[in-house]
């Protein structure tokens, strides 16, 4: 369970990074320690979009580098009815939506949010 929590840990981070394009998400799927996961981060700021794709696919290689398996796709939004939102961790100003976990796995992913100074919403 705890390589479970911090695969989870990670997979928040990464997506916290600091993306940045007009109005861009990227969307990240693939498995981390046996489990499926589904996220998205979504920025509001402006860059050039190559820059933000490379940002965007190099969060999926991260997932590789420690075991999983990911695909990154760059879109203008995240998909609709998340479980729940992380706005602002660690004072980055970014969205990440989370999607098809389980109750014990989303109360992880929210106190992940909580602990990196990000609000949780739960839609």
């Amino acid at each position: 369970m705890r390589f479970v929590s911090r695969a989870l840990v990670l997979s928040a981070l990464l997506l916290a990074s600091p993306l940045v394009v007009a109005k861009g998400a990227c969307l990240i799927q693939g498995q981390l320690s046996g489990m499926s996961f589904t996220d998205c981060s979504e920025v509001d700021a402006a860059s050039p979009d190559g820059a933000y794709k490379m940002q965007c696919e190099s969060n999926a290689a991260s997932i590789k580098s420690v075991g999983g398996n990911a695909t990154a796709t760059v879109s203008g939004a995240c998909p609709a009815d998340p479980q729940g939102i992380c706005e602002n961790p660690m004072g980055r100003k970014v969205r990440t939506y989370y999607y098809g976990r389980n109750a014990q796995t989303l109360v992880v992913t929210q106190r992940s949010c909580e602990s990196a100074g990000g609000t949780w919403r739960s839609p």
